[in-house]
């Protein structure tokens, strides 16, 4: 595992891979313990990128999901946690000693006392010719990341369920003509579903598959799709090609250190322990039922507070903490709770 540098890797005691809501509570757990933690990821807020307004999370009546994933990284790094975004870990080793050895897309090398797996799930891909080519350059697989870009264009969603739903209905208000592609029929909201028939610019194509993406080799020109049914293919004109097809846990790298249930997902204790001592996991990428942020949220300080627990061991000190209640003083409430019930008795 060559290092770009040729140097040593790159230490720190904790290495979270993954920055969405798990990957980042992880980081502000640990850091608020001292922990010299690492946030190593593609990008800032994972799934979260994907949810346009997430109405239950505890304490917030509504917020975008790069919003709260922005907030929770802010709050990781006011008490030390450092992030490394562009970059995916490719391969992980454990090494004699008990430490890990991780090694990035780019080529670099890390090294860390403990490993907390939260990079949660991958978009599904189409699996046709011109898909990875075109990754990008009119093939995307986040609609609210990058509908807005393809605004006054012609698009195509290739979906299933509400996800495909909503990013039809989101690119209606944007784009002149919107195609609807989706293998089975239409399922879903009933209300988007009313919302986007009654779309003039929408053409649902149900029990439709996709074939190919087109393009000029610097651009998306087109689709073909197939009518699963008769078996007739149509090219679609369009610049845009969104997939809504849904997740799958992209978990083959791990596989010699972790145990894997059918769907690919890691199988965790309720601590957040794999069966690799020092490598933990939490979030979607876990079996743990219910996919929600706020429960992702909680098993990573789970995760946090057990892989602080195991240095403590590492290092012969007996003592377990069993929450994180401490005041740092680096955080600074707006209004206090005294003054906010005294507000709520007068009015």
């Amino acid at each position: 595992m060559a290092d770009e540098r040729g140097g040593e890797p790159e230490r720190h005691e904790v290495i979270v891979i993954g920055a969405g809501i798990a990957g980042l509570t992880a980081a502000l757990y640990l850091a608020r313990q001292g922990v010299d933690v690492l946030v190593v990821s593609k990008d800032l807020g994972g799934q979260l990128l994907q949810a346009t307004i997430i109405e239950n999370y505890p304490g917030i009546e509504a917020i975008k999901g790069v919003d709260l994933a922005m907030r929770v990284e802010k709050q990781a790094k006011t008490f030390g946690a450092k992030t490394r975004y562009g970059e995916l870990i490719t391969r992980i080793e454990r090494l004699d000693d008990g430490t890990f050895l991780l090694e990035s897309s780019r080529g670099k090398r890390y090294q860390a006392e403990a490993v907390i797996l939260a990079f949660g799930k991958t978009p599904k891909k189409m699996g046709v010719p011109g898909e990875d080519q075109y990754d990008g350059r009119g093939v995307s697989y986040c609609t609210i990341c990058d509908g807005p870009l393809y605004r006054g264009k012609n698009t195509v969603v290739v979906g299933v369920g509400d996800q495909g739903l909503e990013a039809v209905a989101l690119l209606a208000g944007l784009c002149p003509k919107v195609y609807y592609v989706t293998p089975t029929r239409l399922f879903g909201d009933p209300d988007l579903i009313a919302r986007i028939k009654a779309a003039p610019n929408v053409e649902i194509l149900e029990n439709h598959e996709p074939v190919e993406v087109l393009g000029d080799g610097r651009k998306v020109t087109g689709l073909v799709v197939r009518d699963k049914k008769t078996g007739e293919t149509r090219k679609l004109e369009v610049e845009g090609v969104f997939v809504e097809l849904g997740y799958e846990a992209k978990t083959e790298f791990v596989a010699h250190l972790v145990d894997r249930n059918e769907q690919g997902e890691i199988i965790v204790d309720k601590m957040g322990r794999t069966k690799t001592p020092g490598l933990f996991a939490a979030g979607d990428v876990t079996d743990i039922p219910f996919k929600q942020a706020v429960i992702s949220a909680g098993d990573a300080a789970k995760a946090a507070l057990a892989a602080f627990n195991y240095l403590q061991k590492r290092r012969g000190k007996q003592v377990e903490i069993r929450g994180d209640w401490k005041k740092t003083g680096k955080v600074k409430p707006k209004v206090s709770m005294r003054l906010g019930l005294k507000k709520r008795k007068e009015q």
